[in-house]
């Protein structure tokens, strides 16, 4: 009899790329998500086509749900045979969706951009089976229109690789078990600067002129120029930074850069650049980043624009959607102090506060080749 494995978020990553290195041939598949439209969809059709880019074209699976639930339905105790389960709803959701599994003890595996997101999940969850991953991957939430018109759960992965801390044990699939500390370092560490760094300020850019798309936002030279320029001063910072092989960092900054330029991926800008002042956390992918460059007398020029268009992100549907408001209302010195945690006249204190904030001429330049 196959065991069951919980996918907490039936997004991207949970819908999308899971069940391509999950072994399905001994695992079942329960969802578990917030969202009543997908979880109805799962509920009605018992499966789901997920796709994945294999060079120039698609390959495909049906993916069988055994079950799925929202997540105020779930309960575990009508599960006896659970072998693990994996979050993925984002750092910002983890401690709620935690509260679900309260009272088991099955290994939890975090796939989000945050390892001390298993720290907060332990603390809840009341045990230490709590393991990090680092999934090597671009996932959509969605599919090109003649997918979608095929089937409306459809979604587009691509091949990479998963990442998992050692400890889970009873998982069937394509897993690569690492030690915590080098699954940091050599995964994490990479994966932040060098994938979600560059990602992020395609997908701001992009948003700026009004693209949906990522691949589509790397068509336009001016964007591709910047995302190219912040990669190398990333790369600049991180072979200073860290002892990390510098021909995998150059591996990894190539292999990114033809992701973003993915016309199959179909990776939408909304989902890359949600939630813009999670991006804009002091230590993450964009403030962190631009911060580590300063320290090694990195100039992170190419960052700041990036900066900049996270901080003009305006989306009605965003969690995140007074962030422009906000520094309007109080003004760029008090926006850095008090939202950004910036030191008063600290360098990039000081940068940010240069910089023109008139969208038009920066639309303009975005869109000049």
């Amino acid at each position: 009899m196959k065991s069951q494995i919980l996918i907490v978020g039936a997004g991207a990553i949970g819908r999308g790329y899971l069940p391509w290195i999950i072994d399905l041939s001994h695992h079942d598949l329960i969802f578990i998500d917030s969202n009543i439209d997908i979880v109805r969809k799962l509920q009605a059709k018992n499966s789901y086509m997920t796709y994945r880019v294999c060079g120039e074209e698609y390959e495909q699976i049906e993916v069988p749900v055994f079950r799925a639930y929202l997540t105020e339905e779930f309960d575990f105790k009508k599960h006896q045979n659970l072998t693990a389960c994996f979050f993925s709803v984002g750092p910002r959701n983890v401690a709620q969706a935690a509260t679900c599994l309260v009272g088991t003890d099955i290994p939890v595996i975090i796939c989000e951009n945050d390892p001390e997101s298993t720290t907060h999940a332990a603390r809840i969850l009341g045990h230490k089976r709590v393991y990090f991953a680092v999934p090597d991957v671009i996932t959509s939430n969605t599919a090109p229109e003649t997918l979608i018109t095929l089937d409306p759960l459809a979604v587009v992965t691509e091949q990479g690789e998963f990442f998992l801390e050692e400890g889970p044990l009873g998982l069937r699939g394509k897993f690569n078990f690492v030690p915590r500390d080098e699954l940091i370092r050599v995964q994490w560490t990479p994966k932040l600067y060098l994938h979600n760094t560059p990602h992020s300020i395609a997908a701001y850019l992009g948003a700026l002129i009004g693209e949906n798309y990522v691949h589509e936002a790397m068509k336009h030279q001016a964007i591709s120029r910047i995302v190219e320029g912040s990669m190398m001063e990333m790369l600049q910072a991180l072979k200073i930074q860290w002892d990390i092989p510098h021909s995998f960092l150059d591996w990894y900054a190539n292999k990114e850069l033809e992701r973003f330029r993915c016309e199959l991926l179909y990776d939408p800008i909304s989902r890359v650049a949600r939630e813009p002042l999670r991006k804009l956390e002091k230590h993450g992918r964009l403030l962190g980043a631009a911060q580590m460059c300063l320290s090694l007398g990195v100039l992170p020029q190419n960052i700041i624009k990036g900066i900049m268009g996270a901080l003009l992100f305006k989306s009605e549907k965003d969690p995140d959607r007074y962030l422009s408001i906000m520094r309007d209302a109080m003004g760029t010195k008090a926006f850095n102090r008090y939202i950004l945690g910036l030191r008063p006249d600290e360098p990039l204190d000081l940068m940010l506060r240069l910089q023109n904030f008139d969208v038009e001429p920066i639309v303009q330049e975005l869109l000049s080749s």
